[in-house]
């Protein structure tokens, strides 16, 4: 069964009883390194918890080119958020950049529990504010940085993730190409 602690890492403002509650639903499930949690264009039906590995957020074109969205690692949660997040086809797919193992527990029953215990909106509240302030600071970084500062940027905001992130993943996110983004770290590592 999930700990407590691994939830409350990812949730602190969880009460006991309402952890109690959530606790026996969550199922650890491994997933290999590019398996899919979640296709583009599926509804969003689970809630996950990282215990280990990294996964990545990602639009997916009709040709088949692929932008990354966001990274995810251990300790960390993702959720449906808003009701169009859980009633609707997803725009974005989820997938392993590294083997994981994930706890997850089915997306209704687990807002069905935040709502009754009155935490919902807080849960909300606080997730979709720093989704926000990770969105505007994307934003300010792609308009306004070169690729070069864009790079330096995300290394000094998440170290552990600059050498983490797979070079073609990165560069994805950072809106450059993986060549560019190869020069970049030479140049800057010599």
């Amino acid at each position: 069964m999930l700990n407590t602690q691994l939830l409350q890492t990812a949730c602190p403002f969880l009460n006991a009883e309402t952890c109690a509650l959530l606790l026996p639903q969550f199922r650890a499930k491994p997933y290999k390194r590019g398996e899919a949690l979640l296709r583009q264009n599926e509804r969003w039906q689970q809630v996950y918890l990282i215990e280990t590995g990294l996964i990545r957020l990602y639009f997916l074109r009709p040709d088949g080119k692929e932008f990354n969205k966001n990274f995810y690692r251990e300790g960390q949660l993702i959720c449906p958020l808003s009701a169009n997040m859980q009633q609707h086809a997803s725009l974005f797919g989820i997938s392993c950049l590294e083997n994981c193992d994930l706890w997850q527990c089915s997306a209704p029953y687990f807002i069905e529990v935040l709502q009754a215990q009155q935490v919902w909106t807080q849960f909300q509240s606080h997730f979709l504010s720093k989704l926000v302030d990770h969105k505007l600071q994307r934003e300010h970084d792609l308009l306004s940085l070169s690729a070069k500062e864009r790079y330096q940027s995300f290394c000094e905001r998440e170290p552990d993730l600059s050498e983490r992130v797979p070079l073609v993943q990165l560069a994805s996110y950072l809106g450059i190409t993986d060549v560019s983004l190869s020069r970049l770290r030479n140049s800057l590592n010599k």
